[in-house]
This record gives structure tokens, sequence and C-alpha cells, in this order.
């Protein structure tokens, strides 16, 4: 799993592996599993039944768990123990006479395991559902690797993110870098033997060692799958208290293994991805069978989707996997764009059983596995959303799975990629789909001139909002302002948007401009990052805005509601939109709206409701526009209130997220009926292999440009950073040296100050000297000392 690592991420995420109510179980058991799960169990009751339901839960169900009780002396483990080969027919127990040690127990398991693999396992920690089925179709893809695991989560008395793995063999010699969960080609393993039973500790880390120096092979997945209970009283803890101990073990297996790597250099491993070209898409099959046993409700769809980020399509497909989930559906996701996946969590939360394709198998497999998947989980419905490739999957997956539905849903046109972007290739491979969804009607017209054949599949859902979990607030209202130091009197406008060319972020600080020349109270938010971030900053310092913009990066969607409430009007003037998610999330939270006028955003953005301006070339005239309606807006907070007023009753009325619930559904139960009455598409094999292998070379260079456009872009950030640096030390440089400047004027005042003073003291010296010294001085001073004696005065001279 992907996550942000914060302390309140890090709880939520193993509280949900904990708690979570998902059941992949199928009582069936195989005679012939693919996967032995290996345990020594030896007074391990205590955390026994989270470890069980992490396991028996797997999305991977072709497999047995071997335990090994190595002779436990609590009661309660014995009694627990004796119970597992009841709990369910793919628990098979073994038992030791004496104590020898979790390397034995470990050991005598494998000796009776069948599997294809094995994967080993504590009886005291968490795994991610998908954990096992990951690390199966890597090494079903990769024959090259002997073994594989993933990022990991240290939890209980000490929490940790952990992101070392097998990348980096030449590393292991120093320490253990991994964890001890993880997927062995048995094959493999039995090259090399078991574990070391003359070791109580570390027996894992020797292991690994083995086979690095056998030149085995592991690949480490980076998604965090694997939670690893820290605790006072395990072996990894025991061991290091006793210090003396650890050191002789830790010398031990270091004294067998440096010799070899001082003698050989070991490089770091990355997964190389094989031509397109070359590999053997359409015959090319995953081996593993793992039906879940799903009933037949027809509620089991498969969603590809690009990535899990922030947009407003993502937060589409966020609220229909929300939707679909509680009506009873069951969702699997494919992602096949690399990224972090900054919104991984929140879909994780509402399905675990998520797979980035990217982080596992080459693209040249995502065919077979599409296939795999679709027979795994019994799949009903195929949905695309804005994923290049799955269309390119299409021909083979329409005539190899005649009974499943196919439908797609596109948001907006996009005229800078490939000529007019998704509907292009849905257009293309319409005959492929059952239904075409589109979100306005002004799309479906566009879909209309682009291939008239498309008419009878195409239909209109709106993406809408749940003006319930959307309402303003005030306090919120209240503290953000505090805490961003905006006052009550300033009007707040709102620009939530990805700083790209479609948002046109730099033509925003251009209105901004105007508006504070009018002397009107504004402040500025803007919620983004993209390619433009940079030259937005740069242009806000040089037009001496920095006192009304407020540039933040995007912010989890649950955060968006301090933000919408803290704001008076939102302001999106974009290049081209299909109708923006934000605008209908501003319409709820009682936002006036000022946008571009683009794509379908008239079917939302109604004059009562906000006002739409006729895109220009973000020039004078198009600035005045929007100026024409904000100075309005901005003066008069009646006015700002009864817009926002009728536009969330418009989002209530009629685009309720429920509406769009019902809507999709009614969509599939369309597709459904089309697709059987529709006659099956003929294909010729050769040739939708060859439009596959196009495809996938296009996307790996178009992905490959796009690192290298925004690695330049980072450069030019971080040069335009270095320049803004540069300025202000300049700035500072030239406030010293005036400052210095003072100063020794200052000095010099002083100086002539103080000569003036000395001058001034030695002219009074001199005078003094000279009255002193003179014959009057003498005589008075005679006269004064007479007069004392005949006692007429006490003065002195």
């Amino acid at each position: 799993m992907y996550i942000n690592k914060t302390d309140q991420n890090f709880k939520e995420f193993v509280n949900l592996l904990q708690t979570r109510q998902f059941n992949f179980y199928n009582s069936c058991n195989s005679d012939f599993p693919v996967v032995s799960i290996i345990s020594s169990f030896f007074n391990a009751h205590r955390y026994f039944e989270e470890t069980y339901k992490s396991v028996i839960n797997q999305t991977f169900q072709n497999l047995e768990w071997i335990i090994v009780d190595d002779c436990s002396t609590d009661p309660e483990a014995i009694l627990l123990f004796k119970s597992l080969s009841y709990k369910t027919p793919k628990i098979k127990t073994f038992y030791h006479q004496c104590n020898q040690g979790v390397s034995a127990g470990r050991n005598t398991a494998i000796s009776h395991a069948s599997g294809k693999y094995l994967f080993f396992t504590d009886l005291d920690d968490i795994l991610d559902p998908t954990y096992i089925e990951k690390c199966v179709l890597f090494l079903e893809n990769h024959p090259d690797f002997s073994f594989v695991n993933s990022y990991s989560i240290g939890f209980h008395s000490q929490e940790y993110w952990w992101t070392h793995g097998f990348d980096k063999p030449s590393q292991f010699i120093q320490q253990n870098w991994v964890t001890g969960r993880l997927l062995y080609r048995k094959a493999d393993f039995d090259q090399l033997g078991g574990f070391d039973t003359k070791l109580r500790f570390y027996e894992d880390w020797e292991r690994w060692l083995r086979a690095i120096t056998n030149y085995q092979k592991g690949w480490t997945i980076p998604e965090y799958l694997d939670c690893y209970r820290r605790t006072e009283s395990g072996l990894l803890a025991i061991s290091r208290n006793n210090v003396t101990e650890e050191q002789r073990v830790t010398e031990l297996i270091q004294s067998r293994y440096q010799a070899f790597f001082r003698e050989n250099r070991l490089p770091d491993l990355c997964l190389k991805r094989p031509s397109a070209f070359d590999a053997n898409l359409r015959n090319f099959q995953i081996e593993v069978k793992n039906p879940l046993g799903r009933d037949s409700s027809g509620k089991h769809i498969l969603c590809f989707f690009p990535w899990l980020e922030v947009g407003g399509a993502d937060k589409f497909n966020l609220d229909l996997i929300n939707l679909l989930g509680n009506r009873g559906y069951d969702i699997t996701i494919a992602t096949t764009f690399k990224s972090e996946h900054p919104w991984h969590q929140h879909f994780y939360s509402l399905t675990p059983d998520i797979f980035h394709l990217p982080n596992f198998l080459q693209d040249s497999h995502w065919l077979a596995f599409a296939r795999y998947i679709i027979e795994s989980r019994q799949i009903d419905i195929v949905f695309i959303s804005n994923s290049y490739i799955a269309y390119y999957l299409l021909p083979f997956l329409r005539q190899e799975f005649p009974d499943v539905t196919f439908v797609d849903y596109v948001h907006t046109y996009d005229p800078g990629w490939c000529q007019c972007g998704y509907p292009r290739v849905s257009c293309q491979l319409s005959q492929f789909l059952d239904c075409q969804v589109v979100s306005s009607k002004w799309l479906s017209d566009f879909y209309k001139k682009l291939k008239p054949e498309t008419e009878s599949k195409l239909r209109v859902c709106y993406t809408n909002e749940d003006t319930k979990a959307w309402t303003p607030n005030q306090k919120k209202r209240e503290a953000l302002r505090s805490r961003l130091e905006i006052s009550d009197d300033t009007v707040v406008l709102l620009f939530p948007a990805r700083m790209v060319a479609q948002k046109r972020p730099t033509f925003l600080v251009d209105i901004v401009k105007e508006l504070v020349s009018q002397s009107l109270p504004v402040s500025v938010i803007t919620l983004g990052e993209g390619e433009l971030l940079a030259e937005m900053q740069a242009k806000v310092v040089q037009l001496r805005l920095e006192s009304v913009f407020h540039i933040l990066p995007p912010t989890e969607p649950e955060l968006m509601i301090d933000f919408y409430s803290v704001s008076d009007i939102l302001l999106l003037p974009t290049e081209y939109e299909g109708i923006s998610l934000t605008i209908y999330e501003a319409m709820s939270m009682q936002l006036p709206v000022v946008a571009s006028n683009v794509g379908g955003q008239s079917e939302l953005v109604t004059p009562e409701t906000g006002f739409l301006i006729t895109k220009g070339n973000g020039d004078a005239d198009e600035v005045q526009a929007y100026l024409k309606v904000l100075v309005p807006l901005i003066q008069n907070s009646e006015l700002r209130e009864k817009i926002g007023f009728f536009a969330r009753q418009r989002i209530a009325d009629f685009f309720s997220l429920e509406a769009m619930g019902d809507r999709m559904e009614e969509i599939f139960a369309e597709a459904i009926k089309l697709r059987k009455i529709t006659p099956p598409e003929e294909i010729d094999p050769a040739m939708a292999e060859e439009m596959l292998v196009l495809a996938l070379e296009y996307f790996e260079k178009e992905e490959l440009l796009g690192s290298l456009w925004r690695e330049k872009c980072q450069i030019e950030q971080e040069r335009d950073k270095l320049s803004h640096e540069k300025y202000q030390i300049e700035q500072e440089r030239d406030k010293l040296s005036h400052e210095k400047y003072q100063i020794e004027q200052e000095r010099d005042k002083l100086s002539h100050e103080k000569y003036q003073i000395e001058q001034e003291r030695h002219e009074l010296w001199w005078k003094k000297n000279a009255m002193e010294t003179s014959k009057f001085w003498k005589l008075r001073k005679l006269w004064f000392k007479v007069k004392r004696r005949i006692r007429l005065t006490q003065e002195e001279p």
C-alpha cells in the first residue's frame, strides 16, 4: 500500500488491517496448492487471531498453511494449536517433541510443503490482503528472480516505515535489511537447503546471504504490504538485549560470506523493461489459477484507472467506488501509470483489492494479468476511466470473455494530446465497448461529430456532488482565516487546480493584478502543483503580489471543506474542461462561480448560480471580462450570498451524488442488455496484437518523455528557486551595505563630535592653566586664606 508517512496515517493503516471486514476466503481446498505458507509456532497464542485473519483472507486463496508446534509450554497456546486444523482445511499442523528453535520449525514445515512457492510469516504479524498474490504474480512473470517481498511497517512497541529491500544486495553483509515475510520459489529454496538450526536468531539473514552469494536474486515491491510486530518479548528484541551473543552471531554469519562480498562487486538490481516487440503478448498466460468462489450477483467490477492522484477525474472515481461499494459491488482496481498514488489510502479504505501494475509486472504482461484477474474475481463489468493501455486490451478481452460487459467513462477532451485525448481513443475502439459514458451533453455531441456510429452507445452521467458532505462551516472558516492571517473583510478567491497550461495559473495572476490595482480587498488561495508552479510564483513576486497570494500544495479531499469554507468566490479561468468537478464542489459549498465558458460547464452553471466567461486569448480584453463580473461580486456580499444559495440548491435538486450512482447502475444494466443482443465483434488477433505492441511502446516513450519533462521542470523550478534566493541574498547584501554605510556615517559623525569635545576640553584646560598661573589668581588664593583664618568665610578660592 502507498501511504503518506504521517503518524496519523500510520495508525489508520495498521488499524484498517486489524479491523477490515472484507472477506476473500474460499473454503475450497486445492490438492495442488500454489503457495505453502510456512510458520513455526511456540507459545504464539497472544496475537495469533490477527495474523490468522490477515492470512486466511488473502486475495490469493490457492494455498496451504503449514504450522509446526515447536513444543509450546503455555496451556492456552497448546489448546489453540490443537484447534487450528478445525478452523480451516487449508491449515496443516505438525509437532516437535522438544523445542528446537524457529529454524527447525520452518524446516519441518517446508519438508511437508507441496506448493510451488514458500511464503514465510511469523504468527504475530499482519499482511495486506493482496500481499501473497502480488508476490506470486511477480515471480510468475519474472522467472530470473527467486524470491520477493515488499516494503514493511514496524508497529506495536516500535513504529517505523521500512523501505530497504533486495535491490541493493551488496549491503546485506552489513546487516539484515528485510523482514522475514517473503515468497520464495520452492525449487530455488531447495537447491540451497533450509535454515541453519544452529542459529537461534538471525537465521533468516544467514539464509538470504546464502541465496545472494549463490546468485539468487530477490526483489522488493515498493508498497507497504507487511506489518511487522515489534514486541519486547520477540526474538529480535531478546537477541539485541544480549549484546555479547548478538555480536557473536553477527560475526559468525559475516565470517561465512565476507570473502565473497570482498571479492565480488554486486550491482544494484533494477527491473529492465523488455521491448513489447520481443514479447509474445497474445499467447503469454499466467499459469496459476486462483478462483475466489464469488457469488453470481453480477456485481463484480474491474476498474482500470491511470493512477490514484489528486484531480477531478480521480475524485469521480473515488465517489463512484464508494457508491458502488455501498450498493453491494465487489471492486478490483488496476492502475497503469507509474505514480506515487497520493490518494491511494482513500481508495484503499473502500477496497483493498488494488493492483498498481507498474510496481510488479512488465507492461507486456498486463494482458495476461487482465485475463487472470477476470477469471479469478469472476468479473462481470470492466470499467475504464482514463487508462490509455486498457483500451488496447479490449479486442482480446472482448473476444475471450464474451459474457463480460465493457464500459468506459470520459471526462473531457484534451486538444494537446492525441488530437483530442481520450474521446479519440474511445471512439477508435468503440466496437469493443458496450456503453460509452461521458460527463456532459456537450461531450456527447463532440463524440457524435468525431464518430457518428457511437450514438447508440453514448450515455451521459454527470459527476455530481454530495451536498450533505459538502456544507459550509463557519468555525473552519474562522480558524483557517486566522491561520492564514486573512481578515474578515477580505474577499477570498479560491483556485484549486493543477499548475498546468490547461488551468492557466499565470492568467489568474493577471486577473488578480488588475483587482489589486483597483484597491479591492482580495486574497487568493491556490491549491495545486505542476510544471507552471515556479513560473506562477515568479510572476507573483515580479508583480509584488506576495501579500495577496497564498500558494499552497494540493490537500486531502476531506480538508477541501476547510478551504471552500474560508473562500468567497471560486475563480477558474481554464483553457478547456468537460465540467470541472471543482465547480460541483464549490456550488455545494454555496460559492458563486466565475469560470471559463468551455466544455459542458453551461449545463451546470446558470446565470443564477455563477458567471461563465467566454474564453479568449488571455489578453487584456479577457481580463476585463472577468473584472466585469468579479468587481460587483467582491463589493457586494449580499449578491455573493444570493448566488451561493441558488448554486447549492441547484446541486441538491439536480446533481446529487446518489443520482449519479443511480445513473451509473442504470447504464450498467443497459450495457449488459446491449452486450447480450450485440453480435460478437470479429477481430484479427495479429492486428490486435500489433496495435497493443505499438500502444505499449508509445506509452513507454510518452512516460519517458513525461519523466524527462518533469525533471526539466524540476530543474527549472530549482533554478528559479536559486535565482530567487540569489535575488534575496543580493537584496539582503544591498540592505546590509546600506546599513553599513549608515553606521559608517554615524561613526564619522560621532568621531567628529568626539574631536570637537576634545578640542573644547583642551581649550578649557589651557584657559584654566593660564588662569591658575597668573599673579591675580595667586593674590586671590592668598586673600581667601586670610579670610578663612579670621573666620570670615569657608569658601575655597
